[in-house]
């Protein structure tokens, strides 16, 4: 009987050292993703775009078992945790077992999945996202940048809106509340309506195709890049009229705040202290097929913008209270 007792005993604190060292596992795997993405954030906010300063953000965090995460909505009861700060933010966080949904600090409850996003309630960013066992569990890779390096550009680029909620939000939360058309709002919209109009999808590939050619070369080609805007002109005034008439200017705001986030991406990837791979590499992995298509335009713009002047001339706008789009950007650069 004792050493049945002994035995049993043995094996419940076995079971309970394997829990532990699984935990301890787990807290690394978080403390090593948060490390590398708000380092990889600082190292562009401060290097490449000149901001010191990060703007308040509540964080979730998760694995296919617990969430991490500074948000008292969240986890309310949780066992505190050893966490990163970022920048100037000083962070407290928790962690708490998931059971597959997740409470955002705006109260709504989502099922766990692969995604990320940056949001807001009553003025203030909260951000989404798995960690990075997470991607790798669920197969998430790049040929041209791998796992890492492509979960850290998607943190970078759903980040970047965090730090847009004064402009680029307020807008976006404007559009949806004046706006309805036959597809859901998102970036996506304009995709959505016209992605079968094979006339529409010829003028935009046109564009997209001009706009990447004119950076191929060290001198920017203004020729190609003025074929690309006036087509981009034609192909508003022709299909943006009547009901759509408002997705002139949403589609340049799309293409501004998907183009930064993607650009915010490949700044990292193609910096020596970052990602640091060749450009060709990292422009076709930040496309990643081109399948979506204001992140493409935008980019593309973006890069156009790159060759006019440094993204600290405009940065601090961008993600500030303006929401001056890169089409005009571009044209006030390249007088």
């Amino acid at each position: 009987m004792k050493r049945a007792l002994y035995l049993f005993v043995f094996l419940l604190l076995a079971q309970t050292a394997a829990a532990q060292n699984e935990e301890a596992k787990r807290d690394s795997a978080f403390l090593k993703s948060t490390k590398d993405w708000f380092s990889a954030w600082q190292l562009i906010s401060n290097d490449v775009f000149k901001i010191n300063a990060v703007k308040p953000v509540q964080f979730v965090f998760f694995d296919d078992q617990y969430v991490y995460s500074t948000s008292a909505i969240t986890i309310p009861n949780g066992l505190s945790v050893k966490g990163n700060n970022l920048m100037n933010l000083k962070l407290t966080w928790k962690k708490s077992l998931h059971h597959d949904t997740l409470t955002l600090p705006d109260q709504t409850k989502v099922p766990v999945g692969l995604m990320s996003f940056a949001s807001e309630v009553n003025g203030n960013a909260f951000f989404v996202m798995p960690l990075l066992s997470f991607w790798q569990h669920a197969g998430a890779t790049s040929k041209e940048l791998g796992t890492e390096k492509l979960v850290t550009g998607v943190f970078l680029h759903e980040f970047s809106h965090s730090q847009q909620m004064e402009n680029f939000g307020k807008k976006i939360s404007s559009y949806e509340s004046t706006t309805h058309f036959e597809a859901p709002f998102s970036d996506d919209i304009v995709q959505h309506l016209f992605g079968k109009n094979e006339t529409y999808v010829s003028l935009y590939k046109q564009e997209v195709s001009s706009l990447y050619t004119s950076v191929k070369e060290e001198k920017l080609d203004w020729a190609l890049v003025n074929e690309a805007l006036e087509t981009m002109q034609n192909r508003q005034q022709t299909y943006f009229k009547d009901k759509f008439v408002a997705l002139q200017e949403i589609d340049r705001f799309f293409l501004t705040m998907e183009g930064l986030g993607q650009y915010t991406m490949y700044l990292w990837l193609i910096h020596p202290k970052g990602g640091n791979i060749p450009v060709p590499d990292a422009i076709a992995g930040v496309r990643r097929g081109s399948k979506w298509w204001s992140q493409d335009e935008g980019f593309g713009l973006f890069l156009v913008l790159e060759r006019l002047t440094v993204p600290s001339e405009w940065a601090k706008d961008l993600f500030g209270d303006r929401t001056e789009d890169v089409i005009s950007l571009i044209k006030r650069f390249g007088k």
